[in-house]
């Protein structure tokens, strides 16, 4: 039987990339029809101060493969730096998922109710597998995920809630 970790996070990881695989999708296509250059929209911000839509489809995939070490127990990789296409952007989202194809849920159930620390901001905290999940992981997804429709929303785009909403629903 697969464990709560497994049936959630894994679960709304896979719908959230395929989310984000959707609205890269639209992006392009109303770039191309606009005749906006493709870079325009992956560095599009919200606000200033905010990072761009590149960088948000990678966090949320680094969130994910975070998430997958910290759950084997094994020291996360470096995070990686924004990919500068919508190839490449498609090609990490691919990967992930592979990634998530691969999770065996008897190991992950193996290690929940275990504790680890992990570092959040300026502090350590303690988790287990379902604390990290609940905690800091699923919520950083959401938000990763939003911001990058958002970004697009604000941009024109034609997005509604459907488009964020119907891999979440499938």
């Amino acid at each position: 039987m697969a464990s709560p970790f497994y049936n959630y996070a894994i679960a709304t990881f896979t719908r959230g990339l395929n989310t984000l695989s959707t609205l890269l999708k639209k992006a392009e296509e109303y770039a191309k029809e606009n005749n906006i250059p493709l870079d325009e929209l992956l560095n599009a911000r919200l606000v200033e101060d905010m990072k761009p839509l590149s960088f948000q489809v990678v966090t949320a995939t680094n969130t994910v493969s975070k998430t997958l070490a910290r759950a084997a127990f094994v020291e996360p990789q470096p995070q990686q730096e924004p990919d500068k296409t919508y190839e490449d952007l498609y090609k990490r989202l691919d990967r992930t998922l592979a990634e998530l194809e691969k999770v065996d849920p008897a190991k992950i159930s193996s290690k929940e109710g275990q504790i680890f620390k992990a570092p959040l901001g300026n502090e350590v905290i303690d988790y287990t597998v379902e604390s990290y999940a609940v905690r800091f992981a699923l919520p950083n997804f959401y938000f990763h995920v939003v911001t990058a429709y958002d970004i697009l929303r604000a941009k024109g785009v034609h997005l509604g809630k459907m488009d964020y909403l119907s891999d979440f629903t499938a």
